[in-house]
């Protein structure tokens, strides 16, 4: 097992972290983190920005991502 950082892209869903990280926000604070992962939003209704609350299962918020092809 790897001990490096690794960034989930979760289908329709929010990116989860895991492993060792801060989350900074635009004036350079750093938000508490008192979990080994973190899940971050990415559809842009969770009310606990920059963290997911699940707010996107209300939505019709859907994003497959896939790594290219050869890559």
């Amino acid at each position: 097992m790897s001990d490096k950082t690794q960034v989930k892209v979760n289908d329709n869903g929010p990116l989860l972290i895991k492993g060792e990280f801060s989350v900074i926000d635009g004036e350079g604070k750093e938000f508490t983190i008192d979990k080994p992962m973190a899940a971050i939003c990415r559809c842009g209704a969770s009310t606990t920005q920059p963290f997911c609350n699940g707010a996107h299962l209300k939505l019709p918020f859907e994003s497959v991502v896939r790594v290219p092809q050869g890559e």
